[in-house]
This record gives structure tokens, sequence and C-alpha cells, in this order.
């Protein structure tokens, strides 16, 4: 049986271990993250990542800034593939980019919609490069 004494550490370091990962930034933000890279692209670049069209493409490089932690770019990964259309992913931190591979034909996500995933696990896609 655990004391409360014990209990209370156990919930002081669940608290830091989710407080390490706080530094995520959000759409817009500088990333926080100390290791994240960050692209610098042209705007038409940073405008193709809100196309409604499916990418044609059978692979896809993801430029995305803030990622530089291994447990938060899980998120990024998690997100991603929630997306049909996507069979499989590779995260870079040391290139700050995300290579993922798509399905044959129009069940491919837009960019728009891979672009809100990779925000909504706190970080900003800044240009697709397809293959």
């Amino acid at each position: 049986m655990f004391t409360s004494k014990t209990i209370a550490l156990i919930a002081i370091s669940s608290l830091s271990l989710l407080a390490a990962c706080g530094s995520t930034p959000t759409a817009g933000s500088a990333p926080m993250e100390e290791n994240a890279v960050v692209h610098q692209v042209a705007k038409a670049d940073l405008d193709a990542t809100h196309s409604t069209d499916p990418i044609a493409s059978s692979s896809a490089i993801l430029w995305v800034n803030g990622l530089g932690c291994p447990q938060c770019a899980t998120n990024a990964d998690l997100q991603l593939k929630r997306l049909r259309g996507v069979t499989n992913i590779r995260t870079d931190l040391g290139e700050g980019k995300i290579y993922i591979t798509l399905t044959a034909g129009s069940k491919n996500p837009s960019a728009q919609r891979i672009s809100e995933a990779v925000e909504d696990a706190g970080f900003t896609l800044v240009k697709i490069e397809t293959l």
C-alpha cells in the first residue's frame, strides 16, 4: 500500500514530466524548445500548406518548426496517423522534418489537413515538399 507521501511524490513526478513538454510552441509562436529547428521558407511555401487539394504524390517531407523533443514529436506522429491516406511516418528531429508515405489516389489528405494535424500537435508546418 502506498503512503500519502509516496502518492504525493508520484503526483509531483508526473507533473514535472508533463511540464517538460510544456515548451511546445503553439501555431504562430516562436519555438521554446532549445533543440528545435526553425526553418526559414518563402511565403509561397508557407501559403502552399493551406491548399485544399489532395496531395498527389506518394510521399512528402513536412518541414515543421518547433520539433525538438522526442516525446513531443510523438504527438505530431499520432496526429498524422489519424489522417486517411497516411501510411508511414518517420520524424527526424535533427532536420526538423517529418517524412510521410501516402496511398496512391485521391484519398490522400490535403496540405491544409496535414497542417491542421501538425498544429493540433503544437507545431507549425511551414513547407510540404512532395517527391
